[in-house]
């Protein structure tokens, strides 16, 4: 069975799916990335309809056993098992609405702003704080953001089988002290 790690861009949803499942995973500049082929749920508008949803769902559950996605509305309406990222903290959303903003390229953060009607990182923030209080409403399978970034997040049961040296690398990096 895979595993669908719903979470808002920044919050470290990559991170999470390659903890459980580190396949075809790298590190890039201070975030985790993945080949193409597990990162379509990220970009749910290209898909066609929900039928080519649960198509490209069948094919890649042969190939990973986690993979990272934006769309919530979808794993809800066929009543998939997600695991949510969640984040209450207004500090802690801002820093990710940051991050957000310094990992990707201008173009995406503007169609980000565009889709979700914000033009701000607090905005993107609080937007992210909503996502979170509707994620619990579908799931009690729920990983903090507040727990990813104080270090916390591997005494979560979810992750009794995670890769503890992809999490320090990834803690490495965002403090600047990874070696390499």
């Amino acid at each position: 069975m895979i595993e669908i790690i719903c979470y808002a861009g920044g919050t470290c949803g990559d991170l999470i799916t390659a903890l459980i499942d580190s396949k075809g995973s790298y590190f890039q500049n201070k975030a985790v990335m993945f080949e193409q082929d597990r990162l379509r749920f990220k970009k749910p508008h290209t898909f066609v309809n929900d039928e080519e949803k649960d198509q490209y769902l069948n094919e890649i559950t042969n190939k990973y056993r986690s993979i990272p996605s934006h769309d919530l509305q979808y794993h809800v309406r066929r009543g998939h098992n997600i695991i949510g990222i969640t984040v209450q903290d207004p500090t802690v959303a801002k820093w990710a609405a940051i991050r957000f903003k310094e990992l990707h390229r201008p173009h995406v953060w503007d169609e980000m702003c565009s889709a979700c009607g914000v033009n701000s990182v607090e905005q993107y923030a609080q937007i992210m704080i909503d996502f979170s209080n509707l994620v619990i409403q579908h799931t009690d399978r729920i990983i903090t953001l507040e727990s990813i970034q104080d270090g916390t997040v591997l005494h979560n049961p979810i992750l009794k089988n995670a890769g503890k040296n992809l999490y320090q690398n990834w803690k490495d990096l965002q403090n600047g002290v990874f070696i390499i």
